[in-house]
């Protein structure tokens, strides 16, 4: 497997997109990409529905902040590589592929180039995922290789499954999101995906109450921006959420089962959740744990 390679293309009306997708090595130019229903998943369905391939170059051994932008997820029309510019203060320099008409960064250690094939499959999977678990054998895209570039004692960049990196670049990104859409209902102060749920599955969120519903409103809004994640709890803005301890104390002195609990099943989950039923569903809860 490459599980660090950020998959870079272009699309006439929304323009460039840059991110990571794991890719399962089938033999020498031939690998087999993992495609979630996100922003270069439309992409490749626009370019599949005119019967065409979709060029892309995957690029392994960025900068952080390269990284970073390539895991952030929001609008389709947003260019991650213009984000990393802004991270890295600085305009970041791209070069031109040899057989595909996009553009990588210039620092890249390596490129590939290739077209990811309309109406073709292989098997992709099972792969070690987030959760410390396997996640299942899929039917995937298939993208052919049509050329590799590298810089001269190139270093290649991997990403351990489930490990420390793997987990922040995957769920860091989704809490800017979270926090963007429990704004619109009360007050944030902060937001965690937590370490013990994997950074994906559990949240922690810190609010300053202005009135009586805002805990509710706020695990609503929170499951409706992550749909993968499955508890959620609410907090005051005098819990540190970084805390584990002090989120459970909040839990415990001012969380009323019968109350402050919201239980919504049959919701669609995360693929990754191992205890998800049939096509993923599962039962979200969220946590009121504020003052009343």
């Amino acid at each position: 497997y490459i599980t660090s390679g950020v998959v870079i293309a272009k699309d006439k009306e929304h323009g460039r997109n840059a991110s990571i997708h794991r890719l399962l090595v089938l033999s020498k130019n031939k690998l087999a990409i993992r495609l979630c229903e996100r922003d270069l998943y439309r992409y490749y369905k626009k370019a599949e529905r005119e019967g065409k391939p979709l060029e892309i170059a995957i690029a392994i051994g960025l900068h952080p902040a390269i990284l970073f932008s390539a895991a952030f997820s929001y609008s389709i029309d947003f260019d991650e590589l213009s984000l990393a510019s802004s991270l890295m203060n600085k305009p970041l320099e791209l070069v031109e592929c040899e057989t595909v008409e996009i553009e990588v960064p210039k620092e890249s250690e390596i490129v590939i180039e290739g077209k990811i094939l309309p109406e073709v499959r292989e098997w992709e999977g099972p792969f070690l995922d987030i959760t410390g678990t396997f996640d299942i054998k899929r039917k995937q895209p298939i993208i052919e290789v049509t050329n590799i570039m590298h810089r001269r004692n190139a270093i290649y960049h991997a990403l351990l499954p489930a490990g420390e990196e793997h987990k922040l670049l995957m769920g860091m990104p989704q809490e800017p999101r979270i926090f963007e859409a429990v704004q619109k209902v009360t007050n944030v102060k902060n937001v965690c995906l937590t370490k013990g749920g994997c950074n994906w599955l559990h949240g922690v969120i810190a609010i300053r109450k202005i009135s009586e519903g805002d805990g509710k409103n706020a695990i609503i809004a929170a499951l409706a921006a992550h749909p993968s994640m499955k508890h959620v709890i609410i907090v005051d803005d005098d819990i540190d959420i970084f805390d584990i301890n002090k989120v459970e104390y909040a839990v415990a002195t001012r969380f009323q089962g019968d109350k402050d609990l919201v239980i919504i099943k049959g919701a669609k989950g995360s693929s990754l959740d191992p205890s998800s039923g049939k096509g993923n569903t599962t039962t979200k809860l969220g946590f009121d744990a504020t003052r009343k």
